[in-house]
Order: C-alpha cells, then structure tokens, then sequence
C-alpha cells in the first residue's frame, strides 16, 4: 500500500462521518429554520412581565418566569434558563414573540429579532448543505481514485 492509496482511504473514512454529521445538522437546522419562518410570518409581539428570578448552582444562572396575556385574554407562564445579572429585574417588561396557536413557540424578543434569527438559521442551514455536497464529493472522488489507481 502506498502513500496515495492510505491517503485516499484517510478521504473515504473521513468523508462519512462528516456527510452523516452534515445530514444531522441539516435535519435541525430545517427544523428551527420552520419555527423561526412560522413566528416571523404569524407571530404576535406583546409585552411579558419577569414575575421570578430563581438563582440555582454557583455559575451565575437563574430560572426566570415570564407572565404575559394572549389574545384571548388568558395569563401564560414562561419559565426560561438565563444569566444571572443586572439585565433582569424583577416586574420589569421586556418584548416576547409568540405563535398564536401555539403560545408554548415563543422567542423571547422583537419581531425583528425573529427576522434576524430567521437569516442565521438560513445560513447554518446553507452551511450544512454545503458540508454535505462537500464531504459526499470528496467520498465519492477518493472512492474513484482508489478504484482506478494501479495498485
């Protein structure tokens, strides 16, 4: 075995788990990627009031519970996992977007935001699909070079 047959099999071994790596990225991304879209197109933006701030462990997080009113005039609840700072004050509001059917897909922030959100998720999507088409290429090239090189 020579030095061009191992470094072809090197592409072959290391092409597979990045193709697998970039389907699994892929299928998560599509799916934040369809959140973000249905909350930036049919979100409504109201205003949530910090109505508890819980510190746990020692590393500066806190359990924050988010009140605000939907629609139809009932109170929601939102816990959510935050940093521990001056930033949250306890009965202070601050800007919430949520789906109207489903008032458990929020995002906690203006619709712009949302917008912005929505962009990034385009990108890691796009990026995903070009580490796939990358790795499958590669694969599929050293597999092509290891059959038609003279052994």
């Amino acid at each position: 075995m020579n030095l061009v047959t191992a470094v072809l099999v090197c592409f072959i071994i290391a092409s597979v788990p990045v193709f697998l790596f970039g389907l699994m990225l892929m299928s998560g991304e599509r799916g934040e990627l369809k959140k973000k879209t249905e909350l930036s197109e049919s979100g409504i933006e109201v205003q949530a009031s910090l109505v508890g701030l819980q510190p746990f462990g020692t590393r500066g997080y806190a359990s924050a519970v988010y009140e605000f009113q939907s629609p139809s005039g009932v109170t929601v609840r939102h816990s959510k996992g935050v940093n521990f700072g001056a930033a949250h004050v306890v009965g202070q509001k601050y800007p919430l977007v949520h789906a109207p059917h489903d008032m458990k897909r929020l995002h906690m922030g203006t619709m712009s935001t949302v917008r912005q959100e929505r962009g990034r998720r385009k990108g890691y999507l796009r990026g995903a699909q070009w580490t796939v088409l990358l790795a499958f290429v590669a694969g599929a090239l050293a597999t092509v070079g290891l059959i038609v090189s003279p052994t």
